[in-house]
């Protein structure tokens, strides 16, 4: 195969990359980091990396293609291993929480709830919390009207008590 060749076919995934890359700055682009799952970011992002590093990029575009990609797999690992866990949590006993505070945050037109709760296993007092985030108020509103008697059940790992998830399944 030729080097011409080999180099269309590398520059051809870049290519999504360069519009991106030339508005950046402008306020409508701000939704690519949210909707883009960051399973699929952090590679391409490692992928575009490689590519500068091909075409002689400059040192300094390498690196930091390659470090927001390695940030952004690693993110995307985490958020996995927290569904997988939020999934294996569901076959855990139940309990009930009580809820200790309900907080939350917005960042970027998302809305982030946090709920912190207490319970008891065997006479043992544990505390934990969960976050959730919402792109519609009234989802988050919802979310909330589901917890105002202050109670939360809780799934808690029968060998470890002090790791557990909220049962969500009452606010939906």
């Amino acid at each position: 195969m030729s080097h011409k060749i080999l180099d269309v076919l590398i520059f051809i995934p870049v290519i999504p990359a360069i519009p991106v890359l030339a508005t950046w700055f402008l306020p409508w682009e701000s939704w690519i980091p949210k909707k883009v799952p960051k399973s699929i970011l952090g590679p391409y992002l490692l992928y575009c990396s490689f590519a500068a590093w091909h075409f002689y990029g400059p040192w300094w575009v390498e690196a930091m293609a390659a470090i927001l990609g390695i940030v952004v797999s690693v993110i995307a690992v985490f958020d996995l291993r927290k569904a997988r866990n939020l999934r294996l949590a569901q076959d855990w006993p139940v309990i009930h929480g009580s809820i200790v505070h309900i907080g939350e945050q917005r960042d970027d037109g998302i809305l982030n709830v946090t709920i912190t709760y207490t319970y008891v296993v065997q006479g043992e007092w544990y505390a934990g919390s969960g976050s959730f985030k919402f792109r519609q108020d009234k989802e988050a509103v919802r979310f909330k009207a589901a917890y105002t008697d202050g109670t939360i059940q809780v799934h808690y790992r029968p060998d470890k008590p002090e790791i557990s998830a909220p049962d969500l399944r009452q606010s939906r």
